[in-house]
């Protein structure tokens, strides 16, 4: 059984989660490279916060509002999501992500000379392991853990969301602002280590922009945050299995795998 049960159609759903991931990677981006100095790791992870609750709360509706492929694969893989619209979402995803920060990119090439450089020097809020890469000098090691992990818990509280929380308002404002809190929260732990990114469709995007090291980087962060979302979309499509099983037999409660199409 799907969250979003009442699709709007392919176009508006298609573009509602291209401009929510837009929205989103831009405040992200900007928050870090544009006001980084000022706001400080706690008001990027605020913005964040904030960003996913009010973007969730205007498309939830609409497409779901994951703004993420991570997401998108982790509740196809637990069942709440059909298979057949997660090429088209994440294609939505990676388009929205790479407007979104090529519009930072834009803004900071048209500020005083040094801006652009130093952004890009800094990791345009690219992900990054290593001496060099990482913020505080992480490895790879610690970076697969906080992505991976993280990403989990990210895809388990859309996982846990009920219908009503993508579809009724009230419902879905406060949906919104227990993921975004979340994210805030995680986004605080683990932004020393690799810039918290929890996003394969956000690390394409700012990784494009921040040079070839981090690009030669990137498989990491596309990697972690989907085997999170596998390990998280698995253990509840497992559980859903055996709750069914444990039921009074009608099957009533392993509805999941009928959208595997």
């Amino acid at each position: 059984m799907t969250d979003e049960r009442e699709q709007p159609g392919f176009l508006p759903s298609v573009a509602a989660e291209a401009f929510g991931t837009f929205v989103v990677v831009a405040v992200i981006v900007g928050a870090t490279v544009l006001a980084g100095t000022v706001v400080g790791s706690l008001g990027i992870a605020l913005a964040t916060g904030f960003a996913i609750a009010g973007v969730y709360a205007t498309i939830a509706h609409v497409s779901g509002a994951h703004l993420n492929p991570a997401v998108t694969v982790g509740l196809a893989i637990s069942g709440r999501f059909p298979w057949r619209d997660v090429p088209t979402h994440v294609a939505a995803q990676l388009i929205g992500a790479t407007l979104g920060a090529a519009l930072v990119l834009g803004i900071t090439a048209d500020g005083v000379s040094a801006t652009l450089a130093t952004a890009q020097r800094e990791g345009f809020a690219a992900g990054g392991y290593g001496a060099e890469l990482s913020p505080d000098g992480f490895g790879l090691l610690a970076v697969a853990l906080v992505e991976a992990v993280f990403t989990a818990v990210i895809v388990a509280l859309y996982i846990a969301r009920g219908p009503a929380d993508a579809v009724d308002g009230g419902h879905r404002a406060a949906a919104g602002l227990t993921i975004g809190l979340a994210v805030a929260a995680l986004t605080i732990v683990a932004a020393p280590v690799s810039n918290a990114s929890f996003n394969p469709a956000r690390a394409l995007a700012t990784a494009l922009f921040a040079g070839p090291d981090r690009i030669a980087q990137v498989w990491a962060f596309i990697l972690f945050p989907l085997l999170g979302a596998v390990v998280a979309g698995t253990v509840a499509r497992v559980a859903s299995r055996r709750a069914g099983d444990t039921s009074d037999g009608s099957g009533g409660g392993d509805d999941l795998h009928t959208l595997d199409d």
